[in-house]
C-alpha cells in the first residue's frame, strides 16, 4: 500500500503550437493553468507525512519564477526573437509547448526537488482549461 498527497498549483501563461500543427492553437493565446502534483510513499516520515505541503512552496516558487506570466514557445518558433527583443518573459521548449510537454517539464523539476529513497513523484496533471488536461506519470 502507498500513501499519496496531492497539491494544486496555478499559473498564468501564453503559448502557441507551431511545430507540425495547423489548428487554431497556432495563434498565441493564454491559459489559467492548473497543476496537480501527486507524491507517494510507502512509509510516512517521522511526522506522519509523505511530505509537508509547506515544502511544495519551493515548486510553486519555481513555477512563478519560470513559467508564470511567461510566453512558452518551441525553440524554433520565430516569435522567440520578438519576445526576447521586447524583453518580455520567455520560456523555450525543445518541442511544441503542449500541455503534455509542460506536464513533463514540471514533473522533472519536481523530481529534482522532492524525489528520494522514500518519496516519489507519481504524477503531474496540467489543466489548460476546465475541461482539458494532460498527465505525465511514472
Amino acid at each position: 500500500m502507498k500513501y499519496t498527497v496531492r497539491k494544486t498549483l496555478t499559473f498564468e501563461a501564453a503559448h502557441r503550437l507551431l511545430k507540425d500543427y495547423s489548428g487554431k492553437c497556432t495563434n498565441n493565446h493564454g491559459h489559467s493553468w492548473v497543476v496537480d502534483i501527486e507524491l507517494e510513499a510507502e512509509q510516512l516520515d517521522e511526522r506522519g507525512m509523505v511530505v509537508d505541503f509547506n515544502e511544495l512552496k519551493r515548486l510553486k516558487q519555481w513555477i512563478d519564477d519560470t513559467l508564470d506570466h511567461t510566453t512558452i514557445l518551441w525553440e524554433k518558433d520565430p516569435m522567440c526573437e520578438y519576445i526576447r527583443q521586447s524583453q518580455q518573459r520567455l520560456y523555450v521548449t525543445q518541442e511544441n509547448p503542449t500541455s503534455e510537454v509542460i506536464a513533463r517539464i514540471i514533473f522533472e523539476k519536481a523530481q529534482e526537488m522532492f524525489a528520494n529513497d522514500r518519496v516519489k513523484i507519481s504524477s503531474v496533471a496540467v489543466h489548460e482549461t476546465c475541461t482539458s488536461r494532460a498527465v505525465y506519470k511514472i
